[in-house]
């Protein structure tokens, strides 16, 4: 605004259509208050709750800005991480009826029928609703729709929570597959269903993996992706291909190794195989140069004279 006026315009007056203040200037928290400066020597002081006092009790952790609306604050911290250096590694496969992992003690799976459950039932009652108030429908829209948010958020904490200290306790590296783009398979057009196309189109893959990837962060624990393909097809034991056992709902029977596992275990496994040789124990290829291996004074053909390569133990 005072930009424009001294360009001799004649703006409107500014407003804020949601208040809030965000600061990281002259702040400090003095025992349970959080004291702001407002100017001209004047301080204002909010009372902090219990929750918060216990968790700044850590004295490692710095408070290192604040947000402030007219029903909420918010502090910024800062953490000192120590990063782990993995030892093992923990494969995660994402579906829409259950989460599997596997970690060096096994596999372990944890059911999200109920998040289906939560989906639908909101979008039935939803659908139910017959006002003609449009403002009055839209308000009951959000209300379920934030309702529903919630619920799954707080579902989904519980088990990114878990796989985060599995992979603390363990020294693991977290695993995922990279599903970026997965929403283009279920767009309109593609001849499925409006139920199916709904039903994938509202799995909350990314919201998981968000809450891990800040958790883990927050431990100092490494968070990777590898490609998703075939990684519920091939053995995790012997690598050959598998079938499925038309006896065993959602089961994958090996030819070779003369054993059935679940499909979402299988993937599970391969997804913390493909993390461990990728990024764990690298493998460079027969054809590659590497510094150090060969003499200086040879002259060295990339992938015509790799035979001459020598590996150096380190």
């Amino acid at each position: 605004m005072k930009r424009d006026i001294k360009k001799g315009r004649t703006p409107k007056s500014p407003y804020v259509s949601k208040p809030y203040l965000v600061s990281c200037y002259g702040f400090k928290v003095n025992g349970m208050l959080l004291v702001i400066p407002t100017g001209d020597r004047n301080y204002q002081h909010v009372l902090l709750n219990s929750h918060t006092l216990e968790i700044l009790s850590d004295k490692s952790l710095k408070v290192k800005s604040f947000t402030i609306t007219p029903t909420s604050l918010s502090l910024s911290i800062q953490k000192e991480v120590k990063q782990i250096i993995p030892e093992n590694t923990i494969g995660i496969d994402r579906n829409l009826r259950n989460i599997a992992i596997s970690t060096k003690d096994g596999s372990i799976m944890y059911k999200t029928n109920k998040l289906l459950s939560i989906k639908e039932n909101t979008s039935h009652v939803i659908s139910s609703f017959k006002r003609l108030d449009v403002r009055v429908k839209k308000h009951f829209q959000q209300r379920l729709g934030n309702r529903r948010s919630r619920r799954i958020q707080q579902h989904l904490h519980k088990v990114s929570k878990d796989i985060v200290q599995r992979a603390v306790e363990s020294k693991s590296m977290t695993v995922l597959e990279d599903l970026k783009g997965i929403r283009k398979l279920y767009g309109k057009g593609n001849g499925q269903g409006n139920k199916y196309r709904r039903k994938l189109n509202s799995w909350s893959f990314y919201e998981l993996q968000r809450q891990i990837q800040y958790k883990a962060e927050w431990e100092g624990v490494s968070v990777t992706f590898v490609d998703a393909k075939r990684t519920s097809q091939l053995c995790p034991i012997c690598g050959d291909g598998l079938q499925e056992d038309r006896l065993q709902h959602r089961k994958l029977l090996c030819i070779n190794c003369k054993g059935t596992m679940d499909r979402d275990v299988i993937a599970s496994m391969n997804i913390a195989y493909k993390g461990w040789s990728r990024f764990c124990h690298p493998r460079g290829l027969s054809g590659e140069a590497m510094n150090g291996n060969v003499d200086n004074l040879t002259p060295l053909i990339l992938r015509v004279d790799g035979s001459k390569l020598v590996e150096v133990q380190r």
